[in-house]
């Protein structure tokens, strides 16, 4: 029997957009799942060494969508180099991820989640915010 570990707490990895101080940053490096080096791109600072509790999640919008790239259409969210990925929200904070046309079971409210769908398929978008 196989056991599947369940992502149900929060975990970054390398080059996830969150919030730190009020501030925009990149994750550099996690360190030993509790802490991390954080690039902030505004200022051209590296932190080190932040505690995970300390790191809230950029909570994914439209803005952030339509400035990366992604197009509305009637009811979707589409990108031209991505067109098999499909984003809807209802208005609320919650989105729901369409992938040939089926939908996900779950869905996400974060930069950092959408980054980590478009990592398992090894496309390369980098997110500005």
């Amino acid at each position: 029997m196989v056991k599947i570990k369940r992502m149900d707490k929060l975990e970054y990895i390398n080059e996830d957009v969150v919030m730190y101080d009020n501030k925009v940053m990149v994750v550099k490096e996690p360190r030993d799942g509790s802490h991390f080096d954080l690039s902030c791109p505004k200022e051209g600072l590296v932190y080190c060494f932040v505690g995970i509790d300390e790191i809230k999640p950029m909570l994914l919008t439209s803005a952030i969508l339509l400035k990366n790239g992604w197009s509305k259409g009637q009811i979707y969210f589409r990108h031209s180099r991505i067109p098999r990925i499909k984003l809807c929200t209802d208005g609320g904070i919650s989105w729901s991820v369409s992938i040939n046309n089926d939908i996900m079971g779950g869905y996400i409210n974060y930069v950092h989640e959408l980054q980590h769908i478009l990592f398992a398929f090894k496309i390369n978008l980098e997110m500005e915010v």
